[in-house]
């Protein structure tokens, strides 16, 4: 049976690792990690939007995420959040779809990555996301413009990965070295 949220204005509520369409009303979403950072989302949802952990859908294989508890904060009295059950198999049925969501997600995901990481995370975690089943990725494709940061701070810190054998190229690839980079990563989220 599907639960449906009544929320006054400025009243919040945690979705539990359930997804939710708004039925009537606006508001915020607030991510919270097991840290206790609390990323606030830019824009309000409204009627119609779905709200939930998308990351879920990542696959398990590639990317180190703290846990994340979603709050919503009603904007409106009368708010109403209804249960949107749909399964992962639904959505992977249609390849151009899933495609869209995927990149969607990752688009998130970077900007998640930079308000959680250092520097240094931030690099290694977006190296990851994109990285390939063989832990590589084509030197070609990687470049400061990518990363959302200085030149120079780019090419300081990949020296620093080389350096430490976070990362080692060989031919014209870039190896990730998984373990150093996910113990890291694990370690040193805000």
């Amino acid at each position: 049976m599907k639960s449906k949220i009544i929320l006054d204005q400025y009243e919040r509520h945690y979705l539990d690792g359930k997804f939710f369409i708004v039925k009537k009303g606006k508001l915020v979403s607030r991510d919270i990690l097991d840290s206790g950072k609390i990323i606030t989302n830019e824009n309000h949802l409204k009627e119609g939007d779905l709200i939930g952990n998308f990351f879920e859908f990542l696959p398990d294989n590639n990317i180190i995420l703290p846990e994340i508890d979603i709050e919503v904060e009603a904007l409106e009295d009368g708010t109403i959040l209804e249960e949107f059950e749909f399964s992962a198999d639904d959505i992977f049925q249609n390849i151009y779809f899933e495609k869209m969501l995927m990149q969607l997600i990752k688009k998130s995901m970077i900007k998640f990555f930079y308000q959680v990481y250092d520097t240094k995370g931030y690099i290694m975690a977006i190296l990851k996301l994109y990285a390939n089943d063989e832990k590589t990725i084509s030197k070609k494709d990687i470049n400061y413009e990518n990363f959302n940061i200085s030149r120079s701070q780019f090419y300081l810190i990949y020296s620093k990965l080389k350096k430490e054998k976070f990362i080692i190229e060989k031919e014209k690839k870039i190896i990730l070295n998984i373990e150093k980079i996910d113990e890291y990563l694990s370690s040193n989220y805000d």
